[in-house]
């Protein structure tokens, strides 16, 4: 393995630019980048460990041949470099940085009068050399996000809030910013249901269909905008799309129906009685 400095990119870019003018008539055409490099053990590492990049393709000219790896920053003072074997593969054997964060290094096959590069490569260091698990989005809660204000349904197909699993459903809304761009998303389970744009008065209408599997019961509708607009509403689903029937007042008329039998027979008792004691009486 050998240091690259300015030095060596200077003696480089010296001998590109004298055999500038053959190479317009005489250069071979350029390389064509072969597979990506390969990093061992693998990208991510814990800081200062070893590791390598590998590659194939950089087959040794005439001159010096050389594969070079340098920071990917605007102006790299070093880097790292190896010449390749003669069937064009090559490694490259390097030292994390102590620094956790990512880095990303160029990596060049540099034949002097004719070049290309392999792209970038980037190393991730973590404190134990394994990948940062995704970050877990936190549960959605309605109406732990206000809606915005002035946004409301302007419009339906069938009922307003009660639909099916299965079906397909266009609600328009007011109120949105012009030209928002919305994303509706069915909660509790996130399920996106699709992306809507506001025209130029802010009225998104909505197409979309629920999905056939979902649970009946009441859901949550969550509509957010890239200009930062929310809205959300309750969504019951039904097995046939219509609200459950109401019972409760069925219940009413037999009850006061019940109490009314209910009083004209304690007056009646009562009557009796008073009709008893007055025969005794005489």
């Amino acid at each position: 393995m050998s240091r690259l400095t300015r030095t060596r990119a200077a003696v480089a870019t010296g001998l590109t630019l004298g055999t500038a003018t053959a190479g317009l008539l005489f250069a071979p055409a350029a390389l064509a980048a072969p597979a990506a490099p390969t990093v061992s053990p693998s990208s991510t590492v814990a800081p200062g460990t070893e590791y390598s990049v590998s590659g194939v393709g950089c087959t040794p000219g005439a001159a010096s041949t050389v594969v070079s790896m340098v920071p990917d920053v605007e102006h790299p003072q070093s880097g790292d470099g190896t010449t390749p074997a003669a069937d064009g593969s090559w490694k490259i054997d390097m030292t994390a940085p102590t620094e956790l964060g990512s880095y990303s290094y160029r990596l060049t096959c540099d034949q002097y009068t004719t070049k290309f590069s392999y792209g970038t490569v980037t190393i991730t260091v973590t404190a134990d050399g394994k990948p940062v698990p995704p970050a877990t989005p936190a549960a959605f809660v309605p109406g732990a996000k206000p809606n915005t204000p002035g946004i409301a349904v302007a419009s339906s197909t069938g009922a307003t809030n009660v639909a099916a699993p299965g079906q397909k459903v266009t609600k328009t809304y007011k109120g949105f910013k012009a030209h928002e761009k919305v994303t509706l998303v069915l909660h509790s389970t996130p399920v996106t249901l699709g992306t809507f744009t506001a025209d130029a008065n802010g009225v998104v209408t909505a197409s979309f269909t629920l999905p056939a599997g979902t649970a009946l019961g009441t859901h949550t509708l969550a509509f957010d905008g890239d200009a930062g607009s929310h809205f959300e509403e309750t969504l019951t689903l039904t097995a046939d799309g219509k609200a459950l029937a109401y019972t409760g007042a069925s219940v009413t008329l037999p009850l006061v129906g019940g109490a009314v039998l209910v009083t004209a027979g304690a007056g009646a008792l009562v009557l009796g009685r008073r009709r008893n004691a007055g025969a005794a009486q005489a």
